[in-house]
């Protein structure tokens, strides 16, 4: 019974950072279940950001100061996270013909050593 207990609270606690960043587009209010004559949780005010949970069937479970609750789907729009930033590594090119610098040997000029 005991681990029971701690497996639901680990879950409880696991919801809220699964969940994706939202912003409102227009005031909205807040319900208790997917309904719209259910219990008022709260109200939340246009391009606030609140966190999702999942959608589905016109509403979306979501939260916002710490209160959880149903917002329906057509008041939330998904923020679009930016591209990630690549660096890539400068490519060196050697010359083709393998010199490495200042000639360091006896002889000058072609064929040298005939």
């Amino acid at each position: 019974m005991r681990s029971v207990v701690l497996a639901t609270a680990c879950l409880g606690f696991a919801e809220s950072t699964l969940a994706e960043p939202a912003d409102t587009v227009s005031a909205s209010i807040m319900h208790r279940t997917p309904n719209a004559h259910s219990r008022v949780v709260q109200e939340i005010p246009a391009n606030a950001r609140i966190d999702l949970s999942s959608c589905s069937r016109g509403w979306c479970y979501a939260s916002w100061r710490d209160l959880f609750g149903y917002v329906p789907a057509d008041a939330v729009a998904a923020v679009v996270a930016p591209p990630p930033v690549i660096v890539a590594r400068p490519v060196a090119v050697a010359p083709p013909w393998g010199w490495g610098g200042p000639y360091a040997g006896v002889g000058w000029g072609w064929a040298w050593g005939w």
